[in-house]
């Protein structure tokens, strides 16, 4: 087939999960005998250059989130179907979606889409810090999201179906009216980085093995690591003091939760090594003991399946969505309950966890073989494929309303239906982010690139061009 991954990443310049899961997605789809082109806003001015052939729609900065340009619906000629697209997959989670069902009115494209933000969960964290600490500009946000939530479900049910990776997703879509066919299905693991023979110990000499506890993730407000370091700092550094937390990434909060561990007196225990390639990530888990994680607004949490691959067992709060959709409560990791106390069960986890080495090491082992029955490429992308041929099926079942360009009635319905509320939400996001002090930005780090990676290796029963 030839598709269209729709994305508001076109480009990796830092390394967040959606990102890393297109260009991996890219990849093995080519891997396996299909012609992929990537879609998505123009890149900035200081991000990597761009796969040969993509294509671009004009773009505005979004201050609010590293990294992001906000696409629009801009120039015309991204309209057209000169590639001849079989199927386009939306892995957009920006007001970008609507390219989507454009293209499949325009063109009779079936199309489908991936969403990985639970707005509720997420939405305040959209906001700059200043408008953030207002309590009731907070709240008043929040009750916006159920709105955005039904925008959202309106566009996906314009299209041919819904990729989710955790099942309290796809329950979540289906209570809000979605009725195209809904697939659970979960991210891959790229197995050209994480099945690299393991390399030189990345910790620092004075944090022992036995001890060593690992988060690896952006550092913004939304991901709670500094609930991991008060738990840390309370719960398993007075009692293990050899123990040790290190915190791969880089973000809003970084500078933030360095002061944290220093106001803590936890900083000589603590280990803030920045932004790492994907590929170092490897050698990361692998020399790791136990993975934490605080996060309340993970759809998946790509992060999660990297550790439990590489063995490293973890020791998370139950979100009941993405976190939890993936780790097996006293099989491959310890859930702990949400709610009142929710910081204390973590830290004693984590303790016990650190304590009792022949159960973690048990942990470990499960971890990785039932990652590769759930997560290796060759299972998960012979679900994309499924999901493919279920959007075809569709649109030929349910044949969309062909848009005329030299019917004035017709272009109506396109502006009312797809543009207004495209450029309407997504320009007010972008003004919304223009209001971010220069403090709180994030510089992207430069030289964050995906070179170097060995090709995809080929897939079992991988199909032939």
């Amino acid at each position: 087939m030839n598709i269209a991954i729709l994305t508001d990443y076109p480009v990796v310049s830092f390394a967040c999960g959606p990102s890393l899961a297109t260009q991996a997605l890219k990849r093995y789809m080519e891997n396996r005998g299909h012609t992929v082109t990537i879609v998505g806003p123009r890149p900035g001015k200081n991000d990597p250059p761009a796969t040969p052939g993509s294509l671009f729609l004009n773009s505005l900065t979004f201050r609010a989130h590293p990294g992001v340009q906000m696409p629009f619906a801009w120039p015309p000629s991204a309209f057209d179907n000169t590639q001849k697209f079989d199927i386009i997959h939306s892995h957009a989670n920006s007001l970008l979606m609507h390219w989507a069902p454009m293209m499949r009115e325009m063109h009779g494209i079936p199309c489908l889409s991936t969403n990985t933000i639970y707005l509720p969960g997420f939405a305040q964290h959209l906001l700059p810090n200043k408008l953030y600490e207002v309590e009731a500009i907070r709240n008043a946000w929040s009750k916006l999201a159920p709105a955005v939530e039904a925008s959202f479900a309106k566009t996906y049910n314009s299209g041919d179906g819904l990729i989710v990776q955790c099942q309290a997703l796809a329950d979540y879509w289906k209570d809000f009216g979605l009725d195209v066919p809904l697939h659970t299905i979960p991210r891959p693991i790229d197995v050209a980085i994480f099945d690299q023979p393991l390399g030189p110990d990345p910790f620092k000499p004075e944090f022992p093995k036995g001890g060593r506890v690992i988060v690896v993730c952006r550092h913004a407000r939304e991901k709670d690591i500094d609930k991991v370091i008060q738990v840390f700092a309370s719960h398993v550094l007075p009692r293990l003091p050899n123990a040790s937390l290190t915190l791969v990434g880089d973000g809003q909060e970084h500078k933030a939760l360095v002061k944290q561990t220093e106001r803590l007196g936890i900083a000589h225990r603590c280990d803030f090594p920045g932004e790492k390639a994907h590929r170092d990530l490897r050698h990361y888990y692998g020399h790791a003991d136990v993975f934490a994680y605080a996060s309340l607004t993970e759809t998946y949490g790509q992060v999660i399946s990297e550790a439990l691959w590489c063995g490293v067992p973890v020791v998370a709060i139950d979100d009941k969505m993405g976190v939890a959709f993936q780790v097996k409560d006293g099989h491959d990791g310890i859930l702990v309950a949400s709610g009142a106390g929710a910081h204390d069960r973590l830290g004693d986890a984590l303790y016990h966890m650190l304590a009792n080495a022949d159960e973690r090491a048990a942990f470990g082992q499960r971890a990785a073989i039932r990652a590769r029955e759930r997560v290796a490429p060759d299972v998960v992308y012979a679900q994309y494929e499924a999901a493919y041929a279920s959007a075809q099926a569709h649109i030929a079942a349910h044949p969309p309303q062909r848009f005329d360009r030299r019917s004035p009635r017709d272009w109506v319905r396109m502006v009312n239906r797809h543009l207004l509320p495209w450029w309407g939400l997504q320009g007010a996001l972008v003004a919304l982010s223009s209001l971010r002090g220069a403090k709180d930005d994030y510089q992207v780090p430069t030289g964050f690139r995906l070179d170097a990676l060995p090709d995809s290796p080929a897939l079992p029963g991988a199909a032939q061009p």
